[in-house]
């Protein structure tokens, strides 16, 4: 059984405010079977969340569904399309997660219940959620999901069974930050540039969030969010936040190993993964190009249902008593 789409809260948030279907596939860039498959359930639930004894169904093997299945796949050998020329069905990779311990989920718990009262006035909406992300020249491949119809081998290859992929391809890092009303600009590291505190605090904080939050706040506090990488986490960098801006969530505050808490992880960089691998790229030139291109088209709605998202997210932390949220 397919896993949930992990944009299902995003689309259902634009279609509780009114955005169309047509725009909500453009906007998140989400196959139209997954937005329509979405809306329809919350329309019958009144809810997204799945149904309980939700689990595999038995299958039944028929010569009309053979045949049909081989006509789907004759049509296209490595995967379905749509009128529109995007591909219809697809699936996403399993996202890895730490364990987490015993003393990770009570710091888990403790802390989302301090920051979803923070929420209660507003100040998710002012606050900017930041990450860095590794993106390579390859395109996404999924073996589960790559499928060729033939009668020997030499035909599946043919028909691109084999899909050649290097073992170490070129990659970018690049760091985002957004709030609910705005994005900053995407920041590429150089190759080969280590991010320590030296650099994240020269290159990341100073060169680019400070100078982009004070121009987009305009004097309006505003509230800086990191995860606990340790270039975050340093003693030179927390001081360096509590000199510089207004207010930031200190290392002590932030829930430990919550990627699932913060909208870049939880939304953004899948979002923008899959438009952006969607094919391999020729050269880093191209693959920033393609970066920047996707990143300026997020749109604010977009923006501002994921970060409306956050606190959801916080109480759905809680009623797992600092566990994982099932949708991650």
């Amino acid at each position: 059984m397919a896993p949930p789409s992990p944009h299902r809260s995003s689309i259902l948030n634009l279609f509780k405010a009114g955005v169309p279907p047509v725009d909500i596939i453009k906007r998140l860039g989400v196959p139209s079977r997954t937005v329509y498959d979405s809306i329809s359930r919350f329309k019958k639930l009144g809810t997204f969340l799945d149904r309980c004894g939700r689990g595999k169904k038995p299958t039944v093997v028929t010569p009309d569904r053979i045949k049909a299945v081989k006509e789907r796949i004759r049509r296209n050998p490595q995967h379905q399309k749509n009128g529109e020329g995007q591909a219809e069905t697809y699936l996403l990779p399993c996202k890895k997660a730490a364990i987490l311990s015993e003393a990770t989920t009570k710091k888990r718990l403790e802390r989302s219940k301090k920051l979803l009262q923070r929420t209660r006035n507003g100040e998710h909406l002012v606050t900017v959620f930041s990450d860095e992300k590794l993106f390579t020249l390859q395109a996404e491949f999924n073996p589960q999901n790559h499928r060729v119809l033939a009668e020997t081998s030499e035909e599946a290859f043919a028909n691109g069974r084999t899909i050649h992929q290097a073992s170490h391809p070129a990659s970018v890092m690049v760091f985002g930050a957004v709030c609910a009303d705005g994005k900053s600009p995407l920041l590429f590291v150089d190759q080969g540039v280590k991010i320590n505190k030296e650099v994240y605090i020269s290159q990341i904080l100073e060169k680019t969030l400070l100078p982009w939050a004070q121009k987009h706040f305009n004097g309006r506090r505003w509230v800086f969010q990191q995860d606990g990488a340790p270039a975050h986490t340093a003693k030179l960098s927390q001081q360096w936040c509590e000199t510089h801006l207004p207010a930031f969530i200190p290392k002590d505050e932030w829930p430990p190993s919550s990627p699932d808490l913060n909208p870049l992880d939880y939304s953004i960089w899948g979002v923008l993964q899959n438009k952006v691998n969607a094919k391999p790229h020729s050269s880093i030139e191209a693959l920033k190009k393609t970066l920047v291109k996707e990143w300026d088209a997020l749109s604010p709605e977009y923006l501002r249902a994921t970060i409306d998202a956050y606190p959801r997210r916080l109480r759905a932390v809680i009623e797992k008593r600092g566990g994982r949220m099932e949708q991650y």
